[in-house]
Formats: structure tokens, sequence, C-alpha cells
């Protein structure tokens, strides 16, 4: 009886410090088709299935299938990592309020609310952003060689750079001058204008806007709208 008794207050107590630990980290709240986990803690290095509710760590790396995508949340926070992404949580201090990312292939989005200016950073393979605002996407084009960085909301210090919301850089390897870019009048409070259709024509990875906002006055039969968040 007292063996019994002890399994299940070990079993509560396991319960109870893992909601704790959850507290801590990003939480998966939206999960779209095939989305795998390396997790830090697998000595195998294995690639497992991610699904709601599970958790971030440092050391952890996602992967995006064709069509597939994760959102994590953290308070206010949001990590919204696109279709065919590798994506890879190297720090993550909630007391210190730092966090850093890296993008090693595709696209992705982050709000950012809960940490100090400057300590939230994501890098990819030919460039750093950190956080002096509150929104901006990173992409990086494994062909190209190049890393392109949108600021949706606030400012956002792009290798040393600082970018205002509506503007972005373009960073290739190899090349130390930043290709700076305006997104202003390609996307308006109503959606994609005509002029990102345009734009996308020599800037493919534009495309990755339309999964939070619709075409207006033409239309993409490529698009994948975000169910939570695309309109």
């Amino acid at each position: 009886m007292k063996n019994k008794q002890l399994t299940i207050f070990l079993f509560i107590v396991a319960i109870i410090s893992t909601s704790i630990s959850a507290n801590d980290f990003a939480v998966a709240g939206y999960v779209k088709g095939k989305v795998s986990i390396m997790s830090a803690d697998d000595a195998l290095k294995l690639w497992k299935a991610f699904k709601v509710n599970d958790i971030l760590k440092p050391g952890d790396t996602l992967k995006t299938g064709n069509g597939s995508k994760v959102d994590l949340i953290f308070k206010e926070t949001e990590f919204r990592i696109q279709p065919n992404t590798t994506f890879a949580l190297k720090e993550w201090d909630t007391k210190k309020q730092i966090s850093k990312g890296f993008v090693e292939n595709g696209s992705a989005w982050f709000k950012v609310k809960d940490f100090k200016k400057g300590n939230f950073e994501i890098s990819s393979p030919t460039s750093t952003a950190g956080v002096r605002g509150t929104a901006f996407g990173v992409y990086y084009v494994a062909k190209e060689k190049k890393s392109y960085t949108c600021v949706c909301e606030g400012k956002v210090d792009v290798n040393g750079t600082i970018f205002s919301k509506g503007s972005g850089a373009g960073v290739t390897e190899g090349i130390s001058d930043l290709e700076k870019n305006e997104y202003k009048d390609l996307i308006t409070k109503d959606g994609a204008t005509v002029a990102l259709q345009k734009k996308m024509k020599d800037v493919p990875m534009l495309s990755n806007c339309l999964s939070c906002h619709k075409p207006i006055g033409w239309e993409d039969a490529n698009r994948i709208p975000d169910e939570k968040y695309g309109k």
C-alpha cells in the first residue's frame, strides 16, 4: 500500500514539475502538417513528431515539411515557423530575458513582447537580427546564400544597421554591404498589393508574406493561408 501511495505521489510531483517547467518555455499553440523536432536531450539525435502543447527548449531544432508550419507562444511572444524551414533555439533564459535562435534555411516570423531590447536575436548563415521593436521576419535562401529581414513593427538591428517598420535588409555571403529594401508600398492594412506580386518575381521569398497578408487585386495559386492569422 505504501509503495502504491509513493508511486502516486511521485507521479503527481512529476506532473507539477512538468507544468512549472512548461511555463518557462515557448509552447506549440498551433501545428499544421508534418513538424519534427530533434531534442537536445536525445542522445541518439532522432527526429520526432512535434505536437500542440509540446515545448521548445535550448538546443532543440525544429523542421517543417512542405505546407507545414508551427506557431509557438511564450506569454505575448510568438514564433511562427513557416513551411520548409529548419529553426534551432540556441539560447533561452526567461529570467535574464535572453533568447537566441538560428534560421538554418526557410523562413520564420517573430513577435517579441517579453524580452529586453537587444536580448532577442535571430541569426541565419549570413545575418544577425537583434530586436529593438516588436515584430519582424527572417528568411534564408540556401541556393542564393542570402538572408532577408523585414521589419513589421518597431526597429531591428541587422548586422549593426538599424531598420524601421516597412523596411528590411538583404545579406549575401561574401558581400559586406547590406541590400536595403522598402516594403511600405507592398503591404498595406488591407493586404498584399499588386506591387508585391511584381516584387516577388525578383525576390521569391516575399511569397512567405502571403500566409498572413491576403492578395488584394490579384491571386496566388500557391498561397497557403495561415488559418490563425491570415485573412
